[in-house]
């Protein structure tokens, strides 16, 4: 993760505390919501993090198709931000990302020109995406709401353009389905920053100063590092299909994976807590494989 993700606790602590726009959530309220509780992860922990509801304990096997509940699903920002507000809310993100990361220009060129051809191949195409090179020697890679993309430096040297294309999807896939703002909604951060958002009417002012402030508090608690393990599903399933639409080999994500699996072995220092809690990356590698075969059957029918 970026260093500033870490010691979310005692952040999202003081972040609760906000009596402006944080209310806590009661345990019936969460028991009674439907997506699972998101765990606070580095983003690629989050973007190699696995469920196991879809594994058959007996066999091990996945089932028939992994990625069922997510065909024919359609995305929009209803019941969130409107798209110009969501927007707004990834601008006020960045500002504060930029301060606590260093982002570089190098390989930019490179990054641009996969990413936009794969978020034009998306199920979100006409949203402005922004990609962003943070200095870092783990492997990372992290989205906000409005198109924000961010991926380290070690992980753009570690991946050639297919791979590169597989992350940059998965995050992409990650802003068509809304998951950071879904995760701001269950934490009851949305609604008050909507509330700011529509009192902000220039850039100076309480207002915006109080939006600043909650940008700065959502960037440090981790929150939108929080996937739980169906949206890392659902990025995925979204992820392989728009980098092939886009062209590029779908098993490059395949091969991402396998990358990742090696480097945990040989160098887990640079992975962070991405294998900790969430160790079956070969469930990830075999549910993108039926994919990629589903697909080739469907260009064959």
């Amino acid at each position: 993760m970026f260093p500033f993700l870490r010691n979310r606790r005692r952040i999202l602590s003081m972040v609760f505390a906000l009596a402006l726009f944080v209310a806590p959530l009661s345990s019936a309220s969460a028991q009674t919501q439907k997506r699972e509780i998101p765990t606070v992860g580095d983003p690629i922990s989050a973007a190699i993090s696995l469920g196991s509801s879809i594994i058959n304990s007996a066999t091990g096997l996945v089932q028939s198709d992994p990625y069922a509940q997510f065909r024919g699903e359609s995305y929009s920002n209803a019941g969130l931000l409107s798209e110009s507000d969501e927007v707004k809310l990834g601008n006020q993100l960045d500002i504060e990302v930029r301060k606590k990361a260093t982002v570089v220009t190098q390989g930019q060129e490179r990054v641009n020109r996969i990413g936009q051809r794969v978020a034009r191949a998306s199920r979100r195409p006409n949203l402005v995406y922004r990609f962003h090179i943070i200095q870092d020697r783990s492997i990372n890679a992290y989205s906000a709401p409005g198109g924000h993309i961010y991926i380290t430096t070690a992980l753009l040297a570690l991946a050639n353009d297919d791979e590169l294309a597989s992350v940059l999807a998965h995050e992409i896939g990650h802003v068509v389905a809304r998951h950071s703002l879904k995760t701001l909604q269950q934490s009851q951060f949305l609604g008050g920053i909507a509330d700011l958002i529509g009192s902000v009417t220039g850039v100076a002012g309480d207002a915006a100063g109080q939006l600043g402030k909650a940008a700065a508090s959502i960037v440090a608690s981790g929150l939108l590092a929080s996937h739980n393990r169906e949206e890392e599903r659902e990025a995925d399933y979204l992820g392989v299909n728009g980098m092939a639409k886009a062209g590029y080999n779908p098993q490059g994500m395949v091969t991402m994976f396998e990358k990742l699996q090696r480097l945990n072995r040989t160098n887990p220092g640079l992975m962070g807590s991405i294998f900790s809690d969430h160790p079956d990356v070969q469930e990830r590698i075999e549910n993108t494989r039926y994919e990629i075969n589903r697909m080739r059957g469907n260009r064959r029918g």
